[in-house]
């Protein structure tokens, strides 16, 4: 599957007092894409057309695009990924990250779009050795049982991956649906062999005044994968680049894979 993916680096006049701030990112991106904020979505005619609406409206609940933000030095380092059919929306997602450069956002400062880059990518495997380290970059909410998991198994982490990529490829990449993989690969049992992991909390505040909680956990899982098939590697690749679990709309679900 291809995707598209759109990096950022912002600078604010002021700083931004938040520790996670893929919710505001997010919000930021509803600002710069919508068209005019006196109209309602509702009946237009547009929507097919429109990248406001494709973020915030679609009627399913399969998102066709991730985003991570976070905090670099003294900017802010954010990637926009567009998936499948979508991807035909990157030109008017520019145009509006352009147009709009310069404006107020970010808690009420003006700020500046410093660099801005995008480049189509294929999935491609991880990297993986004996042992690798799964690293977040952003908060992992990874459901087991109706229960978060804090230490996932690497097998409920290769079952999220693959379920993001069939949930996407299906509403938006229909020619590369389904991915099917043989049971005893979906259960591979890999000893956790090291971990520095812990939990946190953000709430966040919606253009309604809703009150949304986001619950994750961030750090690192080390686990063997002595004898794990090589297409693991191809699996944690679709997980690296779609984002896994929980809350990926607000920037939750990020992680790369490092040899060990």
């Amino acid at each position: 599957m291809l995707s598209t993916i759109i990096t950022l680096d912002i600078s604010t006049q002021g700083s931004l007092n938040k520790d996670f701030i893929g919710a505001v990112f997010r919000g930021w991106l509803g600002y710069i894409l919508k068209c005019d904020t006196t109209k309602k979505c509702i009946n237009c005619e547009e929507q097919q057309n429109c990248p406001y609406f494709m973020v915030f409206k679609e009627k399913n609940n399969v998102r066709p695009y991730s985003i991570l933000a976070f905090k670099n030095n003294d900017l802010i380092r954010g990637y926009i990924r567009v998936h499948g059919d979508k991807r035909r929306l990157v030109p008017k997602i520019l145009s509006d990250i352009q147009s709009r450069d310069g404006s107020k956002h970010f808690g009420g400062h003006r700020y500046r779009i410093e660099s801005i880059e995008a480049k189509n990518l294929e999935i491609n495997p991880v990297k993986m050795s004996n042992k690798i380290r799964l690293v977040t970059t952003s908060p992992l909410a990874i459901m087991h049982h109706g229960q978060m998991e804090l230490l996932p198994s690497l097998s409920t982490v290769l079952r999220s991956c693959v379920r993001s990529y069939n949930r996407i490829t299906k509403y938006h990449d229909p020619q590369n649906y389904p991915y099917h993989i043989p049971a005893e690969i979906m259960e591979s049992n890999a000893e956790i062999l090291d971990f520095d992991i812990k939990t946190v909390e953000y709430t966040h505040l919606s253009k309604d005044k809703k009150v949304i909680k986001l619950h994750g956990v961030e750090g690192w899982i080390e686990y063997d994968t002595s004898h794990i098939s090589e297409e693991v590697a191809t699996i944690l690749g679709m997980g690296e680049s779609l984002q896994i679990g929980k809350h990926t709309a607000y920037g939750f679900g990020g992680f790369v894979i490092l040899n060990q």
